[in-house]
């Protein structure tokens, strides 16, 4: 069956086409789709005449996107509440998953922008469609929607994210050309792909795959190794630095023979536990509704969730969940 991206409606045309003040947030522990689906809607709406404000909370931790904090405010002030401006939320399929920022907007009218299908439904407008890649392909389809020109700049940005939410183009189905038609859009617009490539996966310092190391050296096989788990504790940070090779590990325990699910469990501060999932896409776990039990969101392939809980017991309440799935 082939795909395409549905037109946005009316109302959120009508709204953004309103509005005069706008501020945009996005996920906590932010990736390159969150970020470039804020930043390339923020340069659209800035060129539209709004007046624009990005919001996360962080952390940007992430080499790849760690220069880009600048871009952001992380609190949301009353200041910038004045005037009762559009709150668009990006990436993002629960309202908690915005942090802070929930409290700090709560009452203004939201729009929600998103390709995750699990999660509480929130906001006043949404445009949710799970068959797209990447949220900043979304994004791409709203600059067509409101005739408005997307620049080099923003380009790069949308290209960014799609990138980096498919693996570089690896995590595309069958079906979804239309992903590819858009990808060529932004290259013809002045995008390099080899630069963006090495904008992913360049510049890591030695701590960095260290960490890597690390991590797969942690795993362990569980359900007849279907799944795979990691672990990252706050004494990490000390060790390897702040930023977790995460994309790299999911990629590499997803590629050892039987493995269909891999979980890394991340130590918090507050004695909370972070935990992000992959599946590969030839399993039929759904680890987005797996996130959605316990509060979190994603889809059916990456997903994610922080619980207020040990390491040890959300592993085991998991694994219950995956092993009713694979028996189902």
């Amino acid at each position: 069956m082939v795909m395409e991206l549905p037109a946005y409606p009316a109302n959120i045309r009508d709204i953004l086409n309103q509005s005069s003040s706008v501020i945009i947030a996005g996920h906590i522990n932010p990736d390159g789709d969150c970020l470039s689906s804020q930043i390339a809607l923020g340069k659209m709406l800035t060129a539209m005449g709004k007046n624009v404000v990005l919001a996360n909370v962080g952390p940007f931790e992430r080499t790849e996107i760690s220069k880009w904090k600048k871009f952001f405010v992380q609190n949301v002030t009353p200041e910038m509440r004045a005037g009762n401006p559009l709150l668009i939320v990006t990436d993002c399929s629960t309202s908690d998953r915005i942090g802070t920022l929930y409290e700090e907007t709560k009452g203004l009218k939201t729009v929600i922008i998103d390709h995750h299908s699990s999660g509480e439904p929130f906001g006043d407008y949404r445009y949710i469609v799970p068959t797209s890649p990447s949220t900043t392909l979304l994004i791409q389809r709203l600059y067509h929607d409101m005739n408005q020109p997307i620049s080099k700049d923003a380009a790069y940005f949308i290209f960014f994210g799609f990138s980096t939410d498919t693996g570089y183009f690896r995590f595309i189905n069958a079906g979804q050309g239309f992903a590819l038609g858009y990808a060529s859009e932004l290259v013809d617009l002045g995008v390099s792909p080899n630069s963006v490539y090495m904008k992913m996966n360049g510049g890591k310092k030695l701590p960095f795959i260290r960490y890597l190391g690390a991590l797969i050296e942690r795993c362990e096989p569980f359900l007849g190794g279907k799944v795979m788990c990691s672990y990252s504790y706050q004494k990490d940070k000390e060790t390897f630095g702040e930023d977790k090779p995460s994309d790299l590990f999911y990629a590499q325990m997803l590629s050892v023979e039987d493995v269909q699910v891999v979980i890394l469990f991340k130590e918090m501060p507050d004695g909370k536990t972070e935990v992000g999932f992959r599946s590969s896409h030839d399993s039929d776990a759904d680890v987005g509704i797996l996130a959605a039990t316990y509060g979190g969101g994603g889809h059916k392939h990456a997903s994610g969730v922080t619980v207020a809980r040990n390491i040890t017991e959300i592993r085991q309440m998991l694994l219950k969940e995956l092993e009713k799935q694979f028996s189902d």
